[in-house]
């Protein structure tokens, strides 16, 4: 009877879950008010800022949902960015518990509001104005109302969604987007098939098959790859257990930010790559090849410095060694050979900055490996694969998180029997 309870509420969770997801995808193609479509889709080419846009939004159809979370991730990263450095804002994440914990995230919803607010504007008169015949002030605030509501409500999905405790609901709308777009990565392999002989479409369907299961391999390890410290107690140094003292250990996983770097890098590179694009296009006008080039390198070195960067921040923000440091030494806990207090947290702090370091920067290389390959290989299927990586990310995050919600009831049950 307990066994068939904990199943209806994880079924009831996921149906809603799945149900909030599908609203967000909903979003994005309920059109904003006031825009001819088909003038829009025809004057896309015309306008040098729909690529950004599109960039941006990851869509090429203007709906009321196409800014999506974007807002809500820049809020939370400048919120993150913000807490070490203002007293008050450290003192609410480290003392003021889940009080605390709320009061940031009503600082992350003032600043998603007006993030959004941002946007929109930016998306009302310099991509939607210069491809409307009809434009007004009137219409003017009609798109941009519509705009946040959309980015609003993405938002307030995310936060459900999390609570549900099977997962991050950023992270889950992220997934379910790049999932929509699937069937256009399929039907250009297709088109890339169609176009060639028979045994280069063999030898392509080949290659592609071959990286796909490469790199899902790489990721899936490099998910769960992580180093353990070991600890001891005195209790354990007196009663000289070899079993307990081998089986004693703080785990230190190699890719501890999961995908939130990426998330970070790719939002930001976006900001940093964007100008120099603009530049480049009026400087080298008579030469396009040069400039793309130029712009190749420039955004891979940006992206790469960006992920090793947002590595080891968001590493400085989850895990504090001395925190870790001073609980180990409450707990009568010490690491062999390293004296307790100061002495541990500097060796915790060295470790944790040494695998943060190489988790950038593998973190870094599976998401521009499948680039390089995509443009040695000419397959185009796979010269951006960071969405794989997001991919599975979710899909374990998920499956653990199921997992720990399973094992939790069942601990519960067990208590009350």
């Amino acid at each position: 009877m307990e066994n068939t309870t904990t199943r209806t509420l994880l079924k009831n969770k996921i149906l809603k879950i799945i149900s909030l997801l599908l609203l967000v995808r909903l979003g994005l193609y309920i059109p904003v008010p006031g825009v001819d479509l088909d003038i829009f889709t025809q004057g896309q080419s015309l306008n040098p800022m729909f690529g950004f846009a599109k960039t941006l939004v990851g869509n090429s159809f203007l709906g009321i949902g196409c800014l999506g979370i974007l807002p809500y991730i820049n809020a939370s990263i400048i919120i993150q960015i913000l807490t070490p450095i203002f007293p008050k804002l450290e003192k609410l994440q480290k003392e003021e518990g889940e009080l605390g914990r709320q009061q940031l995230n009503r600082y992350i919803r003032y600043l998603t509001f007006l993030w959004s607010c941002v946007l929109s504007i930016g998306v009302a008169f310099f991509l939607i104005k210069p491809l409307s015949f009809d434009w007004s002030l009137f219409l003017a605030v009609k798109i941009i109302i519509s705009l946040i509501t959309g980015s609003m409500l993405s938002m307030w999905f995310a936060e459900l969604i999390t609570e549900e405790s099977l997962g991050n609901g950023s992270s889950m709308i992220i997934f379910i987007n790049i999932v929509g777009g699937i069937p256009n990565s399929i039907n250009n392999l297709l088109n890339t098939i169609n176009q060639n002989s028979l045994s280069q479409s063999a030898t392509t369907v080949f290659q592609s098959l071959l990286i796909y299961l490469f790199t899902v391999l790489i990721i899936i390890i490099f998910q769960d790859a992580f180093k353990k410290i070991n600890v001891v107690s005195a209790k354990q140094l007196i009663t000289q257990d070899e079993s307990s003292l081998q089986n004693s250990f703080i785990p230190l996983k190699l890719n501890q930010g999961g995908i939130m770097p990426l998330v970070f890098s790719s939002t930001v590179a976006l900001v940093l790559v964007y100008p120099v694009q603009l530049l480049l296009s009026n400087l080298l006008i008579g030469n396009p090849g040069i400039a793309a080039t130029i712009l190749t390198v420039y955004s891979f070195l940006i992206n790469l410095a960006l992920v090793i960067f947002f590595s080891c921040f968001y590493v400085s923000l989850v895990l504090k060694p001395n925190d870790m440091a001073e609980n180990l030494g409450k707990m009568a806990y010490n690491v062999p050979g390293i004296r307790p207090g100061k002495d541990t947290a500097n060796y915790l702090e060295k470790t944790i900055v040494r695998l943060a370091f190489i988790g950038g920067v593998f973190l870094a290389f599976l998401a521009f490996f499948p680039f390089l390959v995509g443009n040695l290989l000419k397959i185009t299927l796979f010269k951006n694969l960071t969405s794989l990586l997001i991919l599975i990310g979710v899909v374990t995050d998920t499956t653990s998180q199921i997992r720990g919600y399973l094992i939790s009831t069942r601990y519960e049950d067990f208590k009350k029997t």
